[in-house]
């Protein structure tokens, strides 16, 4: 809180305060920090900026707000460098909303980027058996 009365523009430190509160379990500061750190940028959001609302996506995901986690999970991976965390994030959430297809889907993305993920490698396949699951119980 120090650096945030020295300098208090400077979006990094909001940033900062932001990860602290998520590593704090205080979801809903850490929501308010992410988005005030959005707010302070001196322009459009650029890829500079990709790690906060990646940030954001996960606090909101443990909020369960899936929608609007998606949207920035999304708004992440519109800059030019693609993320594991971003891929991951997105995969997970559709998971949790039981959106077999497309977490699968990302799934595979996120295990292009780094093929060891054990995260990614270990979620795929509980995607890909309940999804089968799923399937085998309509029939």
């Amino acid at each position: 809180m120090q650096a945030k009365s020295i300098c208090p523009s400077d979006p990094l430190i909001y940033n900062e305060l932001g990860v602290v509160a998520y590593n704090m379990k205080e979801y809903q500061n850490a929501v308010q920090w992410f988005e005030l750190t959005l707010t302070h940028t001196s322009s459009s959001p650029n890829e500079m900026w990709e790690p906060t609302m990646v940030n954001l996506g996960h606090t909101l995901r443990k909020l369960k707000q899936y929608k609007k986690a998606i949207s920035y999970y999304e708004k992440a991976l519109t800059f030019p460098t693609k993320t594991l965390s971003a891929f991951s994030g997105l995969a997970y959430t559709y998971q949790l909303m039981d959106d077999f297809e497309a977490a699968i889907t990302y799934y595979h993305k996120a295990l292009w980027l780094k093929p060891d993920d054990q995260f990614c490698t270990d979620m795929l396949t509980l995607a890909l058996e309940t999804s089968c699951q799923s399937t085998a119980r309509r029939k």
